[in-house]
Parts: C-alpha cells; sequence; structure tokens
C-alpha cells in the first residue's frame, strides 16, 4: 500500500513542498534515500517535524515565503543530524 495514498489534500501538498526542498537542498541525501528506498518514509517524517512550521505560516499561502523555506531547510538539517548520530 502507498502510504502517500492516505495523506489528505493539504498534507500532500506539504509533503510535495518538502521533497521539493529536499531535493534541492540535500541532493545527496535525497538520492541516497531514495536508492535505498526509505525517501518516502523520511520524508513523512520530516512532514511531521515541520507540521508546526507549516501551522506557524499559514501554508500553502506562504508558499513563496523565504522565510519558511529557510525554517524547513533549517528542521531537515537538524534531522538529518540526528540520522548521522543515530547510524544512517
Amino acid at each position: 500500500m502507498n502510504p502517500l495514498k492516505l495523506l489528505e489534500p493539504d498534507e500532500r501538498e506539504r509533503y510535495d513542498y518538502l521533497q521539493e526542498i529536499f531535493e534541492d537542498e540535500f541532493e545527496q541525501t535525497h538520492l541516497a534515500f531514495h536508492i535505498s528506498g526509505i525517501l518516502v518514509y523520511e520524508l513523512l517524517n520530516l512532514l511531521a517535524a515541520c507540521k508546526f512550521l507549516f501551522d506557524e505560516f499559514g501554508f500553502p499561502e506562504s508558499e513563496d515565503s523565504r522565510l519558511l523555506r529557510y525554517a524547513i531547510t533549517g528542521t531537515i538539517a537538524e534531522y538529518l543530524e540526528g540520522e548521522e548520530n543515530h547510524g544512517f
């Protein structure tokens, strides 16, 4: 079963936004996750980690906000740092 089909439309929009930033800003890690088959799983984890940012910034109205993009990028970096410390 594809877990993305379980997302509500607004969650899918957030997921797609995260996917875009992750691919743009963390290209090597994005590729490694894709090859290893964990990309969707990790993006779903990031979706949960970034929920407060999406809510605070009023996404999708703020989709073009540089501050939102920077905040999401920082949260992804912190998440990946935590993953490194746990052995990925």
